[in-house]
């Protein structure tokens, strides 16, 4: 009998503490990584294209054949990267008390870099892609060292990071565990990852104030 995929787990995470690890859909990953490494020799194919165009004189379509190959093949190259890193970790999003970590990303990111949760593009309650709003998109590219390309990436997506879907979790029900913990950042006291157990331990330690005897 086939083994069930867990969607996510308690862990904890030596920088941002307590978390839930979101699991990446598996399956939808190796159909993915599949049409990714498809794609190919559909490039090599369009580079043949170009050149024999470039040869017969036919210089704009050449070119233009080209450039579309070398895309192809570059989007399809480092899409199979990240693909195959996500086939490496089970785990894709770790969703913590002080931020977050995608685990294809840079790094642990904390909730003071978040503005908002939402996929702008999608009706409310029906989110495609998760998508998070910076505060500073400039600032964080800076501070988090991001590629040429993920700087790129970041003005065509207006600032958003884009978390993306392929999660072993509906896009709904992570986007809600996330603005829940965003609220329990910025408002300490809510129900959040990892605050109700250690918050009522602190204050069940802490000693009561005794009231000023009043001298008659």
């Amino acid at each position: 009998m086939a083994s069930v995929q867990p969607s996510e787990s308690k862990t904890r995470h030596p920088v941002l503490g307590p978390a839930v690890a979101i699991h990446d859909d598996r399956r939808r990953t190796w159909w993915r990584l599949g049409f990714e490494i498809a794609m190919l020799p559909l490039g090599l194919a369009g580079l043949a294209m170009a050149r024999g165009d470039l040869a017969s004189g036919n210089t704009l379509i050449g070119v233009a054949q080209a450039a579309g190959a070398v895309i192809l093949a570059l989007y399809a190259l480092l899409s199979a990267k990240i693909d195959v890193k996500r086939r490496l970790n089970p785990i894709r999003l770790l969703i913590a008390r002080d931020g977050f970590e995608l685990s294809t990303g840079k790094g642990p990111i904390s909730w003071d870099e978040v503005a908002t949760i939402s996929d702008p593009r999608s009706p409310a309650g029906d989110p495609k892609d998760l998508r998070v709003q910076l505060d500073d998109p400039r600032g964080f590219a800076e501070r988090y060292a991001l590629s040429p390309i993920a700087r790129v990436m970041l003005r065509v997506n207006k600032g958003d990071l884009v978390l993306g879907g392929g999660m072993a979790r509906p896009v709904v029900t992570v986007e809600a565990l996330m603005r829940r913990q965003l609220a329990e950042f910025r408002h300490p006291g809510s129900d959040g990852i990892g605050s109700s157990a250690e918050g009522k331990t602190e204050r069940a330690r802490a000693p009561k104030r005794r009231r000023p005897v009043r001298k008659r």
